[in-house]
């Protein structure tokens, strides 16, 4: 290095660097290690208090070279003579995603500082290291014989050092009720993964207590949860923000909030806080204070989400204008089929209706066995796309499913719904597995959820990953048509309490037509627009090479005042769009989209029209 001290000087800072190093040198108050169960009521704190924490990983990559690959390790790797000694630590399945990261379980922390210790700890990883790769390829069958390592980490990954404390503490209480906030600011929904202190030094231990452990999951499931603001700044340290895994949590919340992408929109909630404490001239406390609503609103505008805050801007333009629509899709369920699940576990289909009644439902089922089976299927109410909760229920029905049958059956429910709301069908298990449900994969249609009670007691998305871009069939009576124009000035831009998205009829091809109507002539300058890109998808570095662009996404489209066309886009894939452009006068704004990235449809989440004055910036 070049051993150069450099003084930076600022009136605000935002600490991101994960241990704190900013905030630590400032004399941020912090917590570090474990707080005790009763000192904030948590189930999953220990008794005690303690010093331990997570630890660092250091991951790894390893290629198919096609032929056999000899490995030899260096003597100072550690030993794993038996599957014992790597006992719930998945490792026999080799094509997994041993080549594109490592494991994640190769993990040490406590009783060393991840801080202090970084080092000696990046040493003692690399000899475990080695020692996993060498059970691998020369202990047992792991079909590793064409394996060779490609590259090996040299920086340790950490998980838990610092947490700074601010003006709230999120707790695990918070993050598993998903309690509102008035202040929120962020999100987040992983699962509260805190891991077994020691890692990989607890060889006969699980790295996680949930690892293929069902009951433990259920404790630790979660849905989709605000962050306070509050946990974003310091409580003792007047002009210092926090972002990341050192905001403000006890350390079973840290389970979740620790996540990289929940880490990246506290910082796009502290930056945007620091932009306003600049404007005002205010410090972090008073953004809480005087402009927590500017601040929401702010993100929003930036394609945030915050879970229940919707759009409230009041320049926005948009927002007092009708809406209507070239077409509107129905809710299309039953569709051919791609395979089927087994109802050896309950299992359902979160869904969004549009009328006010369901005089019967369809499910395409399949009997395997030689006797005719009574099948009960349950309807419930639900809050919000990602809450299944059974207790709700609306009614249930029975019917009858023949021998040896793959036949669609009706059940007769003949209830009265809610329009504009989510609901849950659900279907009782059988107890030899010997019905199934059959699903479809493609465009999953918005706000529609197949999920399954896999756990004691919490429902979830259907297979893990697999639950993805499918969906159970299904024919409801009266057809519902979920995805109305005027979804398109909800102010929240993804499926939450509704669907929230225009959806276009797919048998009416393109080009097809979104038309705001103010009424009266009105002055504007720009307008944003929020496409679909598909956020249900779980996309590593190769897939996003293979599809680039999601399929929803409007590629080609037009926006025409009155009918004289202000600004158009060609090759469009991103979500959000901003057009800026001469001041218009006009009583109709139109958005005619003529291609998509390859759905049959068009779709928009929003569209927001402004007036924006000489150098203001928003």
């Amino acid at each position: 290095g070049s051993e150069q001290e450099f003084i930076l000087e600022g009136d605000l800072f935002i600490d991101s660097s994960g241990d704190g190093a900013l905030a630590f040198s400032a004399g941020a108050k912090f917590r570090m290690g474990e707080e005790s169960g009763k000192e904030f009521n948590e189930s999953l704190a220990p008794k005690k208090a303690s010093k331990g924490t997570m630890g660092n990983s250091l991951m790894f990559e390893a290629r198919d070279l096609g032929y056999p690959v000899k490995f030899t390790p260096p003597p100072w790797a550690s030993k794993f003579p038996s599957e014992e000694d790597l006992s719930h630590k998945d490792h026999a399945d080799t094509k997994g995603n041993v080549f594109m990261s490592g494991h994640w379980w190769i993990e040490i922390g406590f009783p060393f500082d991840t801080i202090s210790d970084n080092e000696k700890i990046r040493d003692i990883l690399l000899a475990q290291l080695m020692g996993v790769w060498d059970h691998i390829k020369n202990t047992g069958n792991h079909k590793a014989e064409n394996l060779a390592l490609h590259w090996v980490g040299a920086l340790p990954g950490k998980r838990e050092s610092r947490r700074f404390i601010g003006d709230y503490i999120l707790t695990e209480n918070d993050v598993r009720s998903a309690r509102p906030f008035q202040d929120s600011a962020a999100y987040g929904g992983w699962f509260i993964d805190v891991h077994t202190i020691g890692g990989i030094l607890k060889r006969r231990e699980r790295p996680e207590p949930s690892h293929g452990n069902p009951a433990e999951m259920d404790r630790r499931f979660v849905y989709p949860y605000p962050i306070p603001y509050r946990c974003l700044y310091s409580k003792n340290i007047k002009n210092l923000f926090m972002a990341g895994r050192n905001i403000s949590t006890t350390r079973v919340a840290l389970g979740t909030t620790r996540l990289m992408a929940t880490c990246a929109v506290m910082g796009q909630a502290a930056g945007t806080a620091a932009c306003l404490c600049k404007k005002y001239k205010k410090l972090p406390r008073d953004i809480y204070a005087k402009h927590i609503s500017e601040l929401q609103q702010a993100l929003l505008k930036q394609d945030c989400y915050i879970p229940y805050i919707k759009n409230e801007d009041a320049l926005d333009l948009a927002r007092t204008a009708s809406v209507t629509a070239s077409s509107e899709a129905e809710l299309d369920l039953a569709r051919e089929t791609s395979g089927s699940h087994s109802l050896s576990i309950p299992r359902g289909q979160v869904f969004p209706v549009s009328g006010k009644k369901i005089n019967s439902i369809e499910l395409l089922l399949e009997n395997k066995s030689n006797s005719e089976k009574e099948i009960t299927l349950h309807l419930c109410k639900t809050d919000h796309v990602w809450n299944c909760d059974p207790k709700k229920e609306t009614t249930f029905g029975k019917a009858i499913i023949g021998p040896a049958k793959k036949e669609w059956i009706e059940f007769s429910l003949k209830v009265d719904i809610e329009p504009g709301k989510f609901y849950f069908a659900w279907v009782e298990p059988d107890p030899n597995g010997e019905i199934s449900w059959h699903f479809s994969r493609g465009l999953t249609p918005t706000g529609v959820v197949m999920v399954e009670k896999s756990l004691p007691t919490l429902w979830r998305s259907s297979s893990g990953w697999s639950g993805r871009h499918a969906w159970f069939c299904m024919k409801i009576d009266p057809a519902q048509k979920p995805y109305p124009a005027s979804n398109a000035l909800t102010g929240v831009t993804r499926p939450e309490k509704w669907t929230n998205i225009w959806v276009s009829d797919p048998a009416n091809g393109f080009s097809q037509w979104l038309e705001l109507d103010f009424k009266k002539e009105i002055t504007f300058n720009k307008v944003e627009i929020t496409f679909d890109t598909d956020l249900d998808s779980h996309s590593n570095n190769a897939e996003v090479l293979k599809e680039p662009c999601a399929a929803q996404c409007a590629k080609d489209y037009a926006l025409y005042a009155d009918g004289k066309k202000i600004a158009e886009a060609t090759g469009n894939y991103h979500r959000k769009r901003v057009h800026a452009f001469k001041k218009v006068k006009a009583s109709k704004l139109k958005l005619e989209i003529t291609a998509t990235n390859g759905a049959p449809f068009a779709s928009v989440y929003e569209i927001r029209v402004y007036n924006v004055t000489t150098g203001e910036h928003r």
